[in-house]
């Protein structure tokens, strides 16, 4: 079928000669007595690419492509969540909505609050996977943004590489935030309690204006006592938005988002391995709910925005321009206490009282980033090949100054008490950081042949990196990056697809250290899409190898880029409606990640900590009718396997099966109640770890209810 775009063109200067570059070899294919001429397609707009969701099993979206595409014409796995799946288990993290997404393992540290730990086919997505409306929120170290789930209007997530398309990132994939947009009436009020005593209220209201303008308000607070021991605190994040049309026919969206935090910090992670997957002799297990810092010392502060501006104009040779600016600063400081073994750094008790050692850790961070992101595409017909053309710029300046420093304390798991004040050495890292990256790439996607779909990416880097302080060095890479794919399009809604892709992450690391390249790597795909056109049914199902090279390996502060880890997987993910209201989604994930080279030959066959054989969930809803119309009951169960918690593979972490609840009912005067039960059995485990001293707890039983008047 034909899509259609929301575009819009920078210019007419050199499009004509591109344009004919680009269409070259199908000239040449035809003989001279077939002479063609070029015709414009007009694009129409399509915006729902970044609207809700609404169930739809086959949405378009803007991810993996960076043009209005179904899902089902991306070369890559891609999954897109809407507001129904964030709000399902009314979660306050990005990682908690994706506890049921195939490919991605959240929770990586378990119940931390104040940040989106994720993994995606095996490899660290939070640092360089996380994407605002398209644009890199990238994150070096503690300079991060965190972006509350409430303010957004999608989650997409595009599995494997795609430096092609966004420059320098990791090879398991992205996460695209998808910003909720100004446009149409909506007027949300919601008011939740949960049962740990904290309490929060949720703001969504805006409407349109006329003559082309529109406003939205999305806000929430959130205050009181969380889960664990001693952690409590308030948070909030407002999120204004206004979009207008020119005379001149150019349509403008101004995004802002502010987020303030003023915390304790979340105990339960940072745990040694006996005490929290195996039981000791001493004491039995660690306390999930026990929280080992200072409560007169721990604490953790954030301040940041952002203001975007987004800019769509639709040209009169049927190209559409369209580009993203955005500015951003960010201020995190924390201090806390974390364990870091037993007594004299040991992995098991030492003593009846389990007397943990602990760092006393203390960081303050400035983030200044600035990026844009400009995009000309359109469709060309070439008469036996259509040609769906992008080209496009981009450009990100991300900044950092941070201050760490470190200490010393004890603490006892079975007597915890206050460790006291700490006294700190001076810093250990004192630096500023400055990477900056500017980007060329181009996409074709030719159609052709009656349901034949071919892509072709072509994208190249320069990233400039430096350091001054602490370790201070300067670095340049230049990277070239690209993906080709082929689809076939079934008359019947069935899309098999053969894609190949490669990547590259400028490492923020000195040279003195061992570090002279990115990491590179390469990805091979093979999948199939499953979406009948007006149907309530989708399946998506993907086999995959990724190669990524130049990894480090050795220990700080010298390095050696000898590693290599080769990731391979199958995921399947589908939905269905079946008509009578039950409805079903269900995800699985089969991994296998191994070592292939390292500077210590004894790691090579083994598999990196943190990553679990298989995740597979499933979540199945009943829409009552009749008498109890309104009433809506979830269950969903969330299945992760086994993985291992030390580099020799010798200590493994058990497999866990959690069971999750949701409820709602929609009263006839515009109410709505909701019930979220998550751990419904409140199951102790242990969601994976990074080494013997370092187990982290997953989040026990959770209630939360709320009411929200749609007014």
């Amino acid at each position: 079928m034909k899509t259609t775009y929301n575009s819009a063109a920078i210019g007419k200067l050199t499009l004509t000669g591109i344009l004919l570059m680009s269409v070259a070899p199908c000239a040449m294919a035809q003989t001279n007595d077939e002479p063609f001429e070029l015709e414009a397609i007009v694009l129409q707009y399509q915006e729902d690419a970044t609207g809700p969701v609404n169930g739809d099993p086959n949405p378009p979206t803007v991810t993996g492509s960076k043009v209005p595409l179904l899902v089902s014409e991306i070369p890559q796995s891609v999954s897109v969540l809407g507001r129904e799946d964030i709000d399902r288990f009314k979660s306050d993290r990005v990682s908690e909505a994706l506890r049921y997404t195939a490919g991605v393992s959240s929770d990586v540290f378990g119940d931390d609050n104040d940040y989106d730990w994720l993994r995606i086919r095996g490899f660290q997505a939070d640092q360089t996977g996380i994407y605002l409306d398209n644009a890199q929120n990238l994150a070096f170290a503690f300079g991060s943004f965190f972006i509350d789930p409430y303010t957004l209007g999608r989650i997409e997530v595009l599995r494997g590489p795609s430096s092609s398309l966004y420059g320098g990132s990791n090879p398991g994939g992205i996460v695209n935030y998808v910003s909720k947009r100004p446009g149409g009436e909506v007027r949300e009020l919601t008011v939740g309690l949960n049962d740990a005593t904290g309490g929060w209220v949720e703001l969504d209201y805006g409407d349109d204006l006329g003559e082309g303008r529109s406003y939205r308000v999305t806000g929430r607070i959130e205050a009181g006592d969380k889960y664990d021991d001693m952690n409590h605190g308030v948070r909030g994040t407002l999120a204004p938005s206004f979009k207008f049309s020119t005379d001149g026919g150019t349509d403008v969206t101004l995004l802002a988002n502010i987020h303030y935090a003023d915390e304790q910090h979340n105990g339960s992670t940072f745990l040694p391995y006996y005490g929290t997957v195996k039981s000791t002799s001493e004491f039995g297990y660690i306390d999930p709910d026990a929280n080992f810092s200072d409560s007169d010392w721990d604490s953790y502060s954030r301040k940041q925005a952002s203001v975007s501006a987004i800019v769509e104009r639709e040209l009169a040779n049927g190209f559409t321009f369209t580009g993203i600016g955005r500015l951003g600063v960010a201020h995190v400081e924390e201090s806390f206490y974390y364990p870091y073994g037993y007594t004299g750094y040991s992995t098991t008790p030492v003593d009846a009282d389990g007397t943990l050692s602990l760092v006393a850790f203390e960081h303050d961070t400035l983030v200044r980033t600035a990026q844009t992101d400009l995009r000309l595409y359109g469709t060309v017909d070439s008469g036996a090949v259509s040609h769906d053309l992008l080209f496009g710029l981009d450009a990100r300046y991300y900044w950092v100054d941070e201050t760490q420093a470190s200490g010393f304390g004890t603490n006892s798991v079975v007597n915890p008490s206050n460790p006291g004040t700490p006294v700190l050495d001076a810093p250990y890292q004192d630096a500023i950081t400055t990477q900056k990256q500017i980007g060329l790439y181009f996409q074709d996607q030719m159609r052709f042949g009656g349901g034949w779909i071919a892509t072709a990416n072509l994208r190249h880097d320069l990233v400039w990196t430096e350091q001054d302080g602490s370790g201070a060095f300067a670095r340049d890479d230049s990277e070239t990056s690209y993906r080709v794919a082929v689809a076939y399009e079934t008359a019947g809604g069935m899309t098999p697809y053969a894609s190949f892709s490669s990547f590259f992450n400028p490492l923020i690391t000195s040279p003195s250290s061992g570090v002279t390249e990115p990491e590179t790597g390469h990805q091979v795909e093979l999948g199939v899409k499953w979406a009948p056109q007006g149907s309530n049914f989708s399946l998506a199902a993907a086999a995959f190898q990724i190669r990524q090279e130049n990894v480090l390996t050795g220990a700080w502060p010298t390095f050696a880029q000898l590693g290599e880890v080769r990731s391979r997987g199958f995921e399947v993910e589908g939905q269905y409606d079946f008509g009578n209201g039950l409805s079903m989604k269900g995800a699985a994930t089969f991994l296998d990640v191994e070592v292939t080279k390292d500077s210590n030959e004894a790691l090579i066959g083994n598999a990196p900590t943190m990553n679990p054989g298989k995740e597979i969930s499933l979540f199945a809803n009943y829409a009552f009718a009749g008498e109890l119309d309104g009433l809506s009951l979830g269950l969903g169960a969330r299945h992760r396997g086994e993985s291992y918690a030390d580099a020799a593979n010798t200590l493994r972490v058990p497999s866990s099966t959690i069971y999750d609840l949701a409820a709602s009912y929609e009263f006839r005067n515009g109410m709505e109640g909701n019930l979220s039960v998550t751990n419904l059995a409140d199951e102790r485990y242990v969601t994976g770890c990074q080494t013997a001293y370092v187990c982290s707890y997953g989040s026990g039983r959770e209630i939360s209810v709320s009411i929200t008047s749609h007014f």
